[in-house]
C-alpha cells in the first residue's frame, strides 16, 4: 500500500498577506490587431494605458508586500543574544 500524498496545504508556502493577490498584466495586442489608420481607441494605445496601470498597480502591491513583512518580522520575537 502506498503512503498518501501530503496535502496542498502541507507544500505550498502561504503568502505573506492572503486574500491580496498580485496584479496580473494586460494581454498583449497581436501584431494584427492594429489597423494602423488612426482609430480614437487604438488597441496599441488602450494596451500602453492598460499596461502603466498595471505598473501602477504591481507597485503599489509591492509596497504592500513589504509593509506585511515588516509588520510580521516585528511581531516575531527577536532572537536572544549569547551571553
Amino acid at each position: 500500500m502506498m503512503p498518501a500524498p501530503p496535502s496542498l496545504a502541507a507544500t505550498m508556502p502561504t503568502p505573506s498577506v492572503p486574500l491580496d493577490p498580485p496584479p496580473q498584466p494586460p494581454g498583449k495586442p497581436g501584431n494584427d490587431e492594429c489597423c494602423h489608420s488612426g482609430c480614437t481607441f487604438c488597441v496599441l494605445e488602450m494596451y500602453q494605458e492598460d499596461l502603466a496601470a498595471y505598473e501602477d498597480a504591481l507597485r503599489a502591491w509591492q509596497h504592500r508586500q513589504e509593509a506585511a513583512a515588516a509588520a510580521s518580522a516585528k511581531g516575531s520575537k527577536p532572537a536572544r543574544k549569547k551571553a
